[in-house]
């Protein structure tokens, strides 16, 4: 507990120091420097007597124990100042993200332990009893300062070291952290214990070391990272860590750096036990990294190239799922062809709309010129053919006899060729292309890889396509509900309030928008006048011929006197206006409301069905379509019929929507069912719709609808003794 109290606080005052340095932590840490060096330069002139002094060695002991701690400390402000780990940079470019942390932490390492090393025998190199005692302040001034400089390095090299462990740790790897700190701390007092009572320990060094370099070993054991790395990745490592470990061998077993270092271990104790401690741990790392590289580099190319097929996978996957754009996809499609093989270009052909058509969808590195000339005469379409639903492998284009006469023109860019076909359910939407410059470029394993890459670009094309059908049928469905929400503003917003007589309406198109129309409208003698009308066909067009007809109708009703009259105004508005083939049938009927009479005239509509003192009846006044003969033709074709209304007498117009609604057995509804529909004794209009759209709905249960379908209904209300007296008592039809 004491311990990691103790730990805390000098974790505590590290870091604020750190603060204290904050963005001027180089000049801060030279600053540290100096004064370090001039704290240790001071120990012996404060704490230690002259060398045969009583308590002589034991002052030896204190003052190596006050410049280790200022070492340590120094140390400590190293590592707190310089992490070894930094945070990921966002910032980072793409090609830089991709390479591997632990390559990058593995060069940084390599390259810094051998520059290190070098420095290190290089100051080690100046360092003699002569330059350097320990007599003179001065001397030992400088000598603590390259001291304190090979601590940065020291603890540089183990920080590398450590990061390099923790990249694939094992289970013993936090053990072993902790048995190699405790093996330094021990080699630093041993080194003091020698210095203060002159007994040699250098056996239990040896011991030591070797026991570290064992469980080194075994910390190090899980190198699976080296896999990771591309070929060319694998050969610079080689060399990075074969170079430090020959720099750190060196570093041991230079007999001439090893003696200054002692000199310098005087000023230091346990500086050169320290230095050898992190050679040798960087030394035993790097060989097993080595050793590790030099066994994986002939497979290396073959690593590559799964990985290579792994990552393509893994990216044409996040395609899939991802991207629903087909261009985008063609074109990523395409690299990752001409990644996957090792091509230098590679396209793709997609099957046209057309009959026994392709175009080329998307390509790389080869121009639009190029790809005309090895279509030319048909040979590659040809070849492939030939080979039916198999991969084609051209391994020399110009040792085909059929390709001699295009070679020339292809400039060389395409040498040697695999085509692999895009099927989707048995059927071929495409081919795959990869071309490159040399002859004999693939191997056959590329075509087997490039069909089962095919698969997933199948998939993925479908994908797209059928998303793309998706979102353009999602728009036309809006639309097309903004149309019908458009059409029903154009139909009566509410039923026309009369006195002698009661209507309502019900219609509903067999799509979102229909043909059908019907409205009120006032006639310029000021009688009411109620259409329906039903333009030939059904959906789009049917219904912009409907909006068309709505324009018409208001534009000639002030200017009509009756139901005749404003059916041979509108037709004579829309002939020759509306598509040939394209017509109206329509129904007008006037209401009088002092006479109680209804005026009818019919344009080639549906008959209209009345029931009059209990007797139903259908009335078909003569007329043919709007818009299919002249004006004169058409009113001289037209009749109009006047027929009076006693209470509870019903006229029921309706589009053939109504009477040749289907049911399962493919049996039209009929007018029959109409007329028993209007038996009931009902006292309002809307219930006389009502029980006609329900009986149609429980006709044709199970089926779509398959016409437009409108209903109205006119009801004559009840009227008083006075008006029936100008009535006839059966009600007689009467021609106009």
């Amino acid at each position: 507990m004491a311990a990691r109290t103790t730990s805390t606080r000098l974790q505590y005052l590290l870091f604020s120091i750190r603060e204290r340095l904050g963005t001027y932590k180089y000049w801060g840490m030279i600053a540290a420097a100096l004064v370090c060096a001039i704290m240790m330069a001071l120990v012996d002139d404060v704490f230690l007597p002259y060398e045969g002094a009583l308590l002589y060695n034991v002052s030896l002991g204190f003052t190596a124990l006050l410049k280790i701690a200022l070492a340590v400390l120094f140390g400590g402000l190293v590592v707190i100042n310089f992490p070894i780990r930094h945070e990921e940079n966002p910032h980072r470019d793409e090609q830089d993200a991709a390479i591997p942390q632990s390559y990058r932490e593995l060069q940084q390492a390599g390259i810094f332990v051998s520059v290190s090393i070098a420095v290190m025998l290089l100051l080690s190199s100046f360092i003699d009893e002569n330059t350097f005692g320990i007599t003179a302040f001065s001397r030992r001034f400088g000598a603590s300062l390259c001291a304190l400089i090979f601590v940065a390095m020291i603890v540089r090299q183990l920080e590398w070291v450590d990061a390099l462990l923790q990249q694939r740790r094992t289970a013993f790897t936090e053990q072993f952290r902790m048995i190699a700190l405790v093996v330094g701390v021990m080699l630093i007092v041993l080194r003091v214990f020698e210095l203060v009572t002159g007994i040699d320990a250098e056996a239990i060094h040896v011991v030591s070391m070797t026991i570290l370099a064992m469980l080194l070993l075994i910390a190090s054991s899980r190198v699976s990272w080296i896999s990771s790395l591309t070929k060319d990745q694998k050969w610079k490592a080689f060399a990075v860590s074969s170079l430090a470990m020959v720099m750190t061998i060196a570093f041991m077993v230079s007999r001439e750096g090893l003696e200054h270092i002692t000199i310098m271990d005087r000023l230091l104790p346990g500086l050169y036990h320290f230095s050898s401690f992190a050679a040798l741990l960087a030394c035993i790392f790097f060989l097993r990294v080595s050793f590790a590289l030099a066994l994986a580099l002939p497979t290396a190319a073959a690593m590559d190239r799964k990985m290579n097929e792994v990552r393509s996978l893994a990216s044409l996957s996040r395609a899939i799922a991802q991207v629903y754009d087909l261009e985008q996809l063609l074109t990523m499609t395409t690299t990752m062809i001409r990644d996957v093989c090792g091509a230098t270009s590679s396209w793709i052909e997609l099957e046209s709309s057309e009959a026994n058509g392709t175009h080329i969808a998307a390509h790389i590195n080869i121009t639009d010129d190029e790809l005309q000339a090895l279509y030319k005469h048909g040979v590659l379409h040809a070849s492939i053919a030939r080979r039916g639903m198999q991969g084609l492998y051209i391994e020399a284009l110009d040792e085909e006899p059929s390709f001699a006469e295009i070679c020339s023109s292809l400039n060389d860019r395409v040498q040697s060729l695999i085509a692999v076909p895009l099927m989707l359910e048995h059927h071929r939407i495409g081919t795959l292309f990869a071309a490159h410059r040399e002859k004999f470029a693939f191997e056959n394993e590329d075509i087997a890889l490039l069909t089962a890459f095919a698969s997933n670009i199948s998939i993925a094309i479908e994908n797209v396509r059928l998303f793309e059908q998706s979102v353009e049928q999602e728009r036309l469905k809006r639309e097309m509900m903004l149309a019908r929400e458009i059409q029903y503003k154009l139909l009566p917003k509410q039923q026309p309030h009369l006195t002698a007589f009661d209507i309502a309406a019900y219609t509903s198109p067999a799509l979102e928008v229909g043909g059908d129309y019907y409205d009120y409208v006032t006639l310029s003698n000021g009688m009411r006048c109620v259409l329906i009308g039903d333009v030939s066909g059904k959906g789009i067009s049917a219904a912009l011929y409907m909006a068309e007809l709505k324009g018409v109708v208001l534009a000639v009703a002030a200017e009509s006197t009756s139901a005749a009259d404003i059916l041979c105004r509108i037709n004579t508005a829309l002939k020759g206006n509306l598509e040939r083939g394209v017509y109206v049938t329509m129904t007008a009927v006037a209401l009088n409301e002092e006479t109680r009479e209804l005026l009818i005239a019919r344009a080639g509509h549906t008959p209209i069905l009345l029931v009059r003192n209990g007797i139903p009846y259908f009335l078909q006044p003569r007329g043919i379509g709007i818009a299919l003969a002249d004006a004169q033709a058409f009113r001289s074709a037209l009749e109009e019929v006047r027929v009076p209304m006693a209470y509870h007498d019903v006229c029921l117009l309706f589009t053939d929507g109504v009477n040749e609604a289907l049911n399962e057995e493919q049996k039209e509804f009929g007018v029959q069912a109409l007329q028993s529909a209007l038996m009931q004794n009902h006292t309002e209009a809307r219930f006389i719709v009502g029980e006609v759209v329900r009986r149609v709905a429980e006709f044709s249960q199970g089926m779509s609808q398959h016409d437009d379908m409108t209903v109205i209904a006119i009801l004559a209300r009840e009227h008083d003794a006075a008006c029936c007296e100008h009535l006839p008592e059966k009600h007689p039809l009467r021609s106009t």
